[in-house]
């Protein structure tokens, strides 16, 4: 047997650590996700500042290789000693942003055309000869060089500018990639929290189901041991409290047994020296009797038969409630028990013009005589007592797949549907009660209901137009 789930002692605490447990991978996952965004910002600013400073740098240089000619066209052509230090602060100042932009570009074509800008404009310088004038036309003679050099920093703008996009191609390629980390890492929190939502949802759940399984049983009069709660220990407790509610109204019902059962052997003794006395009476042993005496009499033998028919109810449910067991079930003719019922039944069926009628498809089923009579007896004493005068009660069975339906209807005033969970609880007795009939035990349903569940059946109250009150048995074929 696999061990069960580990609880807290506290329900209170199981629900705080699921709270805190669902609340661990959606701020892992926001943590990690204002991680990512932060990286890529960073990777943003740091892109921005690099192309926008290599952007710059290469303007300034295709600007100083202007400035380098026109300062040499200064000194030579001008043949001013005076512009020779602007030369030299031109070529110094070039090859610094040359030097500079070395450590900025990471392409090998644009370090290739920086080396070759810087030969160049270092040969040119020499060509110059700064500190000896040249002529006209040797200056001219350079132009080409400076043309070259022109070439190479336009080149090198194209070559930077291209650079730029090539990284500004990988910062988008970059961020496409970490919004699909984070629409999977979302798409991964989500079943994880939901999971993890369930497995909780299904640990705060279960003690409560169990308890609440519990506490139908007990409803059902089902007083049989109740199955251990798991959970919280203070649910467990509580587990226990009904359990000990559960033996409470064991002991309950077997004292309330044990005194029907007292009673009713009690009674019988003495109801039966009455009953005798009234037989004795009813022979003319004491003497001849006036109309007006038996009469008399006659009401004290229908009483005293009535009385007894309610104290073998109390002993008959007494000793189901102890024994539920049943006698072996054999084939039984449903007419034929149902035709031994109306038999004794007759006096009070003429008395009141009430007519049964029979619809037997299902003609047998497997059942001890003495209680199936004793059912299809409690039913139809219970129509006969609600049937109008002159009223029907329809008895009908049919097969059922494995079992026998049978249905008991009457036309009498119905079961409020209020009352029809409890009809079959011992003792109970209805609101709509006949004004002109003695009142019952309220134990004759109660007794059908427990014969056909330990027979493997079932009764219930159904709805049957044009019946008003229908009782359908199901009884194993």
């Amino acid at each position: 047997m696999l061990p069960g789930p580990y609880y807290p002692r506290s329900f209170t605490i199981l629900v705080i650590v699921a709270m805190s447990v669902l609340i661990v991978p959606l701020a892992s996952g926001l943590i990690n996700a204002v991680h990512v965004l932060q990286g890529v910002v960073d990777t943003q600013r740091q892109f921005t500042r690099n192309s926008l400073a290599i952007t710059r740098d290469v303007r300034q240089i295709v600007e100083s290789v202007s400035q380098l000619q026109r300062a040499a066209g200064q000194y030579h052509l001008l043949q001013d000693a005076e512009f020779g230090p602007a030369l030299r602060t031109r070529f110094s100042e070039l090859q610094a942003q040359l030097a500079q932009l070395d450590t900025q570009l990471v392409d090998a074509a644009s370090h290739a055309t920086l080396a070759a800008l810087r030969t160049r404009s270092r040969t040119l310088y020499r060509q110059l000869q700064p500190g000896a004038f040249l002529d006209s036309t040797r200056f001219h003679a350079l132009d080409p060089a400076f043309d070259a050099l022109h070439a190479n920093a336009r080149t090198l703008l194209v070559q930077a500018d291209a650079a730029v996009q090539r990284e500004l191609q990988a910062l988008e390629t970059a961020v496409q990639t970490t919004r699909q980390r984070l629409i999977v890492l979302a798409l991964a929190l989500i079943p994880l929290t939901l999971l993890l939502a369930a497995v909780f949802s299904w640990m705060i759940n279960r003690p409560i189901k169990q308890l609440k399984a519990s506490i139908q049983q007990l409803g059902r009069a089902d007083l049989r041991p109740l199955p251990a709660i798991s959970g919280p220990q203070d649910i467990v407790e509580l587990g226990r409290e009904v359990d000990w509610l559960r033996q409470r109204l064991q002991a309950l019902e077997e004292q309330k047994l044990r005194f029907l059962r007292h009673v009713s052997h009690e009674l019988k003794t003495p109801l039966a020296s009455l009953r005798e006395g009234v037989a004795l009476l009813g022979d003319e042993l004491a003497g001849s009797l006036n109309p007006r005496q038996r009469s008399i009499v006659g009401i004290m033998d229908s009483g005293s038969r009535e009385l007894q028919k309610r104290i073998e109810d109390l002993i008959r449910y007494g000793g189901m409630m102890r024994d539920a067991t049943l006698p072996p079930a054999v084939p039984q003719a449903l007419a034929a028990a149902l035709a031994s019922v109306l038999a004794r039944q007759r006096l009070a069926l003429d008395a009141r013009g009430i007519r049964v009628e029979a619809q037997l498809a299902a003609a047998t089923l497997r059942a001890d005589r003495n209680q199936l009579e004793t059912v299809l007896d409690n039913l139809l004493s219970n129509a006969i007592k609600f049937s109008p005068e002159g009223g029907r009660i329809l008895v009908k069975s049919a097969p059922a797949g494995e079992a026998v339906a049978i249905w008991v209807c009457d036309q009498g005033d119905g079961i409020p549907q209020a009352e029809r969970p409890r009809v079959f609880e011992p003792f109970f007795q209805g609101a709509r009660q006949p004004a002109s009939t003695i009142k019952g035990s309220g134990l004759g349903l109660s007794i059908v209901r427990e014969y056909l569940l330990a027979a493997g059946g079932g009764i219930e109250v159904i709805d049957c137009p044009p019946w008003s009150t229908c009782f359908k048995l199901t009884w194993p074929a």
